[in-house]
């Protein structure tokens, strides 16, 4: 049972808060102060899915050894201002007391939870979000940390404190989107930086910062933040999660180093701000359990075996085999948001110059999804899917009928004509073709992950037999990465993101974002800012569509909204960027029967972070 203390808050009404029995004896040694004291004036209360759960057990998964970050993200770190309802439905305060926006969306006021505190006790306020902003992200010494999605008209947003517990964001031109790209897991970067904690790393805060750092074997004392809280302006550098002294917001709190220590364990954090109706502090589960593993199939390994008891990434691929295998577990379903198992994406901006030339031209990408006999892949990796190419799925309001079916019929002697019209003819005594200057037209397309390489494998086997030398590569996840960051890749081949949100993530109909428009780098790059050094300025068709996002960005109104994206996506059809195999179908995920409070259907997506909306603070583990 739990403690049930009592308090007089400011407003004069006694507070009731409920407390872990693990927490109750810190509390009565006075090692940790009691709930009332460690909770904000205004906890947020989340509504169970099921029913009040009992407090106590361990939540355990299976992560990949290589570059799982994003698992760690999806479970215990989403915590933005404002996040997704669980049936994604609409933008809802989370860390955030309110949020207003003002008629013209050029500012967004939030009002945060008076007496927050960070895991290690600090206080929360408007000075960590200031801080992040004006000390981390408009800091020179960490250069390009500004993220586009902070900037509206390619200008950056301004950040007003106006008291401790109000702050503004403040664009200079309308910016209707904004509330939506906070609740995407990247919205958790405004309060994911602990002044108290950070101040001492910097000579801002500390003169003696920099000799400190070199003390320690760095070379300056920017070196020493990152290596104690990963590269700052974005989630997707794994360093974020190896310092378990980084004080948080989350539910969890990491006691060990992410990729070394196996299993890797996350407790519960004794000042997490949320409770249950009954006034009980989350989370109801004591501890998050990551065993490391080699693999996706070893993660379903672990699921048969009993070691998982909630979890999709990974195990939904296997998910029948493990339900089958182990009588323990019960299926949710994953309501699948991506628009297809595999993109194959040239890179239009390649480096060398007659690979560029070939890859721009349209007749080339027609003949290469010509020559794909989509219904034999479907029938060795995904049987009964439905062949698609890159574009909004059937169940979306921006489902583009040209853009999903176009190009999609296997007809190598079709293909050949195309090739033909592209001045492809030639072929070597190998049988391979030959570019316009003599030499083999020869190219690597990259990927990661086992089961994607393999199906990439028997795509690559059908462009082969048209005669183009290309080779499909299995790279690590970091050196694919790295790679494309430096505009060094030919081809790619990925999931596909932008299925039921191509207005939220629309990186495969058009070039705006240097971290998944892999098809055109260079020309994100100039959109992002056309000074960079990699930035080439796109055709007039390209800037016409990145000239509509940013009016699609501008307005609040979703009508304007979803007309200007299908604006973006008539332009996309009529260029074909992107080739797609197949629309995914819905997936399942894997939760013991004792793991309760688990939605029976969860949206599938990076954007929506699944399944963190669903509020993983009130799963907890029944006892008989």
């Amino acid at each position: 049972m739990a403690t049930t203390l009592y308090a007089v808050t400011g407003d004069v009404r006694a507070v009731e808060f409920g407390e872990a029995p693990m927490l109750e004896s810190a509390v009565e040694y006075g090692t940790l102060p009691p709930a009332v004291e460690r909770l904000p004036k205004t906890p947020m209360i989340i509504t169970p899915n099921d029913k009040l759960g009992q407090y106590g057990g361990t939540w355990e998964m299976a992560q990949n050894g290589e570059r799982d970050h994003a698992l760690l993200i999806r479970t215990i770190g989403y915590e933005p201002l404002l996040r997704w309802t669980p049936q994604w439905t609409d933008t809802i305060p989370n860390v955030a007391l309110s949020f207003q926006p003002s008629s013209d969306a050029t500012e967004f006021f939030f009002r945060l939870r008076p007496g927050m505190r960070w895991s290690d006790g600090a206080p929360f306020t408007a000075d960590d979000i200031t801080f992040w902003y004006e000390d981390i992200l408009l800091n020179p010494a960490f250069q390009n940390a500004l993220p586009e999605w902070l900037t509206a008209d390619g200008k950056p947003v301004h950040i007003d404190q106006i008291d401790k517990t109000t702050v503004a964001f403040r664009f200079s031109s309308p910016y209707g989107l904004f509330p939506t790209f906070l609740a995407r897991p990247e919205g958790v970067e405004p309060v994911s930086y602990p002044a108290h904690f950070l101040k001492p790393l910097m000579p801002k805060y500390n003169q003696n910062a920099d000799a400190e750092a070199r003390s320690l074997g760095f070379a300056n004392w920017q070196e020493r933040f990152i290596s104690v809280f990963g590269t700052p302006g974005t989630i997707d550098d794994p360093s974020r999660w190896r310092n378990p002294d980084v004080p948080t917001l989350n539910a969890w709190v990491l006691t060990g180093v992410y990729g070394k220590d196996d299993p890797l364990i996350a407790m519960r954090n004794p000042y997490y701000w949320k409770i249950d109706p009954a006034g009980r502090q989350l989370p109801y589960i004591d501890k998050v359990s990551f065993e490391l593993v080699n693999s996706k199939n070893a993660a379903a390994d672990a699921a048969i075996a009993g070691r998982v008891n909630m979890q999709e990434r990974h195990v939904s691929r296997r998910a029948d085999e493990v339900l089958a295998a182990n009588s323990n577990l019960a299926p949710f379903t994953l309501i699948e948001s991506d628009m297809n198992i595999l993109t194959l994406s040239l890179n239009l901006n390649d480096k060398d110059p007659v690979l560029r030339k070939i890859f721009q031209d349209k007749e080339f990408r027609i003949a290469l999804s010509h020559a794909i006999d989509r219904d034999s892949i479907i029938g060795r990796f995904v049987p009964g899917a439905l062949p698609h190419q890159a574009a909004p799925r059937p169940e979306s309001p921006l489902y583009h009928t040209m853009l999903a079916r176009q190009f999609i019929t296997y007809d190598p002697v079709l293909a050949a004509s195309h090739l033909a019209n592209a001045g492809l003819t030639r072929k070597d005594q190998d049988g391979f073709l030959l570019r316009p200057d003599g030499k083999r037209l020869s190219f690597t397309i990259d990927t990661q992950g086992t089961s994607r390489h393999e199906m990439l494998a028997a795509v690559v086997d059908y462009w082969r037999d048209l005669g183009i030398d290309v080779t499909a590569r299995d790279l690590s996840r970091d050196v694919f990465v790295a790679i494309r960051d430096l505009n060094d890749h030919h081809a790619s081949a990925w999931g596909g993101d932008g299925g039921l949100d191509a207005m939220v993530i629309p990186v495969n109909y058009l070039p705006m974002s240097t971290e998944s428009s892999w098809f055109a780098t260079s020309w994100a790059s100039w959109y992002l800012n056309p000074a960079n050094t990699n930035a080439v300025e796109p055709p007039a068709e390209v800037i016409k569509q990145l000239d509509l996002y940013n009016q699609l960005k501008a307005t609040a109104n979703a009508e304007t909204q979803n007309k200007l994206m299908r604006d973006i996506l008539d332009i996309s059809a009529n260029q074909f960027y992107v080739m797609g195999i197949a629309l995914p179908p819905n997936r399942k995920g894997v939760v013991a029967k004792n793991f309760k409070n688990v939605p029976k259907v969860i949206p599938a997506a990076w954007s929506y972070a699944t399944p963190a909306p669903t509020n993983p603070c009130q799963y907890y583990l029944e006892v008989q």
